[in-house]
């Protein structure tokens, strides 16, 4: 049910602050198993989400039914071009390795899922002051009053629960940009085919075409912190596409969290998960994955312990150890080698580029993982063999 004014003297199992992936798997399930949650948003739904909207395979198949109207095209094959003089590369599964959303509905379609599953939707509710007591957590917004066991922040790079909860400011923030491009009809029909990932546009990072339902989403985003010419890089892409006429163009920016926050992401009563915890991919810039994933990580541990205080921080925390954060500081050795040593990138995608395409296909299916591949060596000889 959509709630407008909480009872006040609701004591819930647990709040969770941001409507987004993660806070709305993660109450979706919580619900599912029998818990009263609050799903608490800043804003009204469907509310705009700046993001390229790409959803994985690998994070497709997390997703509740209702979220699957949500997707407005789907692409089998994924293309890896290298612009200076660089390979053209492509790679192609039976299933869809990226399907194309729109953020706004598929973050509204995984909320009313978590509705359905009986969390109460609170909206238009920003959330200014979170106290930790003994006995559980108690949050406000200029309007609300709400008392829960525990908190989830879901509520982005600039959480409120994790400033509350006394966490350090998110290490390595990337910056992004991402334009919506409206094209003549025959231009869009030129195009439409590929979803494609450029890279020698920017140092340390790639650009993209993502055709949606009738638009093109182009963007581009660079893993060194505070770049400044990124429009102008963004704007020099855009005239080598050769895009025709274009009729209409809406401008976004935003921060990706490319690494996890230093201290651990539970501590108390409260567990951070999705970007408020900097669980984004490095290579990819990809988070919906694994915000799906923590967010259904965090119910698991709760349910698990039962909501006991002394237990649900340390089942969180390895339940994601090797779900996410390890495979995060795999893919992040390989980013290095990706963003940071382009001529080494040339020289690898020249001679092994095959077996590297298909490999982030893998990734991309989740039909493969970052540690199994990287830290053992007869995977990793297999991936580069002459």
């Amino acid at each position: 049910m959509h709630l407008e004014n909480p009872d006040p003297g609701t004591v819930y199992d647990v709040a969770i602050v941001g409507a987004g992936p993660a806070g709305s798997t993660a109450a979706r399930l919580l619900a599912e198993g029998g818990a009263r949650v609050a799903l608490i948003d800043k804003a009204a739904l469907p509310r705009y989400k700046t993001c390229g909207g790409g959803v994985l395979g690998r994070a497709y198949r997390r997703l509740p039914d209702i979220a699957h109207c949500a997707v407005e095209r789907e692409f089998r094959t994924i293309a890896l071009n290298f612009l200076d003089g660089g390979p053209t590369l492509s790679a192609t599964r039976k299933e869809p390795l990226v399907h194309m959303t729109m953020r706004p509905e598929l973050d509204h379609r995984l909320a009313l899922a978590a509705r359905d599953a009986g969390a109460e939707l609170v909206e238009s509710c920003p959330i200014r002051c979170i106290t930790e007591h003994a006995d559980g957590v108690t949050l406000e917004s200029d309007t609300h009053h709400f008392h829960a066991r525990f908190v989830i922040g879901a509520d982005g790079i600039h959480s409120v629960v994790a400033k509350a909860g006394g966490w350090s400011d998110l290490p390595h923030l990337a910056p992004a940009l991402e334009w919506e491009v409206t094209v003549a009809p025959e231009d869009f029909a030129r195009i439409q085919g590929d979803a494609r990932f450029d890279f020698d546009v920017i140092e340390s990072g790639y650009a993209w075409v993502f055709p949606k339902h009738d638009h093109l989403s182009i963007g581009i985003l660079s893993v060194t912190p505070r770049y400044r010419d990124l429009q102008k890089r963004l704007e020099e892409y855009m005239s080598r596409l050769a895009l025709g006429d274009i009729v209409k163009i809406d401008r976004h920016g935003w921060l990706i969290p490319l690494a996890p926050r230093r201290e651990p992401l539970a501590r108390g009563r409260i567990l951070l998960v999705g970007d408020a915890a900097g669980l984004v991919d490095p290579i990819t810039a990809e988070g919906i994955s694994n915000s799906l994933l923590s967010g259904q990580l965090a119910a698991t541990a709760l349910l698990e312990s039962q909501f006991d205080p002394n237990a649900v921080a340390d089942r969180y925390l390895s339940l994601l150890r090797p779900a996410v954060l390890n495979e995060l500081r795999a893919a992040r050795l390989l980013a290095r080698f990706l963003y940071k040593h382009a001529g080494l990138r040339r020289w690898a995608f020249r001679r092994h580029g095959q077996r590297l395409v298909d490999f982030v296909a893998d990734i991309a299916a989740g039909d493969r993982g970052y540690c199994e591949t990287l830290l053992k060596s007869a995977s990793y000889l297999k991936l580069l063999r002459r």
